[in-house]
């Protein structure tokens, strides 16, 4: 059997070789990110009001046309600002013709129709409804007429979305255990590029929401397995920093969205610009290799030893033959007939108390990155530049987790940054119209996106956290079930925005105030930092108890490895593959056979 850990150690940590592959990888994987946030631009809200036939032959825009408005539309009180505005979704119910000769101030109307202007004798928007379409061309939201009776629709097509999220996720694992990760990442591509081109050419909601959701799976099933096989190629010393570079990658998506996005202000044609770079990418097939360990577990020796010489051609480096020809070695371990389900979690009091605090970050997490992420229009100012901001904050929050991490420990760490969402999240709303002068906007669009910063960075650092927490009997299981909570709250997070019909500010208060939440919570989770990690059940409940330090690991070279890339299973001969930031799914796992 080839020793391909062996390999990489002359291959280099990261060499040109991986970086090739990894960079290719990426931007394959880019695409995910654009539909992942594409809501906040195909389902773009706007200014509307009913569209009232009888003053067509007035020209929008001018004095009469504001004018026969008022004598149209009866006038309501924003609940939050207390200012008067035209009514959405109701009209004055006027039967006579007097409003399609007449010129403002419409004094040929007679009494009886000025007597419907109080209020009291209008109906629904029965010839449908006027969009400003100023900014956006057309979204779901003016096409569908996703509003006054069917405005809860559009929380329901993103909510549906990350169902096909965690579907994916689920059904990709299996899948590409079975055929291999690189056809399981092609696989989602073609899948992305059908169902992403369906979207385009839907013809009614219903279906825009079934093939919204088939996106959702593909996104799954495209960057897990990308993911698997560009961090495999490099050494574990350098795997933490891999699976950040595939963050900025993400991050990168986010702002070419929003330029996108900014170009393109049809919501048809944007989905089909989004898409389409699939179509050229099912050609990188052959540029990609399969994942080196699962064709070891596959006992396809060859191929792998063909990965490897191509790489070390690459790289300029020369192989030893010992890689080519290192033995399997059965290392006899004690065995353990037991089936691990999810109830050991939390079967004994202090497994259930980190599993509880766990899932509560995760579900937190994932409902404030995506109630942050997909409503930056409601900030004010410019919508486009808000959403690419919201992008580039998420390099620092990246970069900057790695190293704080280490240095001030997981605890306190993840608990400062969800603190720095929290307050980010709950000052936002109050340091703009009506609280403050509009002017002042650009300090609640700072404000949230500090709030943003504090999120995505705590995104980094819990999936770390999480497979360091749990012992390695039930690791990947933990991790599973802390993304299936996290599912929960991106199924949940467009419902917040609900909110708002109380009180404007009352979301971001929601996301501030669960923020907190999870900060206390992660302060009662023990330090791992430097703590030899829990292997048994047994271990798993003793681990956090003592008041005691934690019991260092010795380390040769400082390095940090995620447990959940590291050969920490010897009981079972097994290996978790597949760390993953939460937006895009849930861990996959690998049974690779150690040698």
């Amino acid at each position: 059997m080839v020793d391909f850990d062996g390999a990489l150690e002359y291959l280099g940590a990261f060499g040109k070789y991986q970086k090739l592959i990894y960079c290719l990888i990426c931007v394959l994987a880019m695409p995910v990110s654009f539909h992942m946030l594409a809501m906040t631009f195909l389902d773009a809200k706007v200014a509307f009001h009913c569209n009232v036939p009888e003053i067509r032959h007035v020209e929008p825009g001018t004095e009469n046309y504001s004018c026969a408005l008022n004598y149209s539309i009866p006038w309501e009180q924003d609940k939050e600002t207390k200012d008067w505005k035209l009514s959405g979704c109701q009209r004055y119910n006027i039967n006579n013709t007097s409003l399609v000769t007449a010129e403002c101030p419409f004094d040929a109307i007679n009494e009886s129709a000025l007597g419907y202007f109080n209020g009291i004798n209008t109906s629904s928007c029965n010839h449908g409804y006027w969009y400003d379409r100023s900014q956006y061309h057309s979204s779901i939201f003016t096409e569908f007429d996703l509003v006054c009776d069917s405005n809860e629709l559009n929380q329901f097509a993103q909510s549906m979305f990350m169902v096909g999220v965690l579907l994916g996720a689920v059904g990709s694992g299996q899948l590409s255990d079975m055929i291999g990760r690189k056809k399981t990442m092609f696989m989602g591509i073609f899948l992305q590029l059908i169902s992403g081109v369906a979207v385009a050419f839907s013809p009614s909601y219903a279906l825009f929401v079934v093939f919204r959701a088939l996106v959702g799976v593909s996104t799954s099933a495209v960057f897990l397995p990308a993911f698997v096989i560009g961090t495999e190629l490099v050494a574990p010393s350098m795997r933490t920093w891999a699976a950040t570079l595939i963050e900025v990658f993400f991050a990168t998506g986010f702002m070419l969205l929003a330029l996108l996005a900014y170009c393109v202000r049809d919501w048809r044609t944007l989905q089909l610009v989004i898409t389409l770079p699939n179509a050229v990418f099912i050609f990188a097939y052959p540029l990609i290799v399969e994942s080196p360990r699962w064709l070891l577990s596959k006992g396809r020796d060859e191929e792998v030893a063909a990965i490897m010489r191509r790489a070390a051609k690459v790289n300029g480096v020369t192989l030893p033959d010992e890689v080519f020809t290192t033995k399997k070695v059965h290392i006899e371990t004690p065995k353990d007939e037991r089936t691990y389900t999810v109830v050991d979690l939390a079967r004994t009091p202090n497994m259930a108390k980190k599993s509880l605090l766990v899932f509560i970050n995760w579900l937190v997490i994932t409902l404030v990155y995506y109630g942050l992420s997909l409503n930056t229009s409601n900030l004010g100012g410019d919508d486009y530049l808000n959403f690419f901001i919201g992008g580039v904050v998420e390099i620092p929050a990246y970069i900057s987790s790695i190293y704080v991490v280490d240095t001030f420990g997981r605890p306190k760490t993840h608990a400062g940054y969800m603190m720095i969402g929290a307050v980010g999240c709950v000052i936002c709303p109050f340091l703009t119209a009506p609280y403050l002068p509009e002017r002042l906007n650009p300090l609640s669009i700072t404000l949230a996106m500090v709030g943003k910063f504090g999120i995505t960075a705590g995104f980094n650092i819990i999936y770390l956290w999480t497979a360091e927490l749990y012992p390695t009997m039930v690791r990947n299981m933990g991790v599973g079930a802390s993304s299936m909570f996290a599912r929960v709250g991106g199924i949940i997070s467009p419902y917040v925005e609900l909110s708002k019909s109380v009180w404007g500010p009352l979301p971001y208060i929601i996301f501030g105030a669960l923020s907190f939440l999870a900060a206390l919570a992660a302060l009662l989770l023990p330090e791992t930092l430097g703590a030899k990690l829990p292997v048994t059940l047994e271990d798993g409940e003793n681990f956090g108890k003592s008041n005691a330090g934690p019991v260092k690991e010795n380390s040769t070279d400082g390095s940090r490895v995620n447990p959940a890339f590291s050969h920490d299973a010897p009981e079972t001969g097994r290996v978790a593959r597949g760390a993953v930031s939460e937006r895009h799914g849930p861990l996959e796992t690998a049974h690779v056979t150690s040698v």
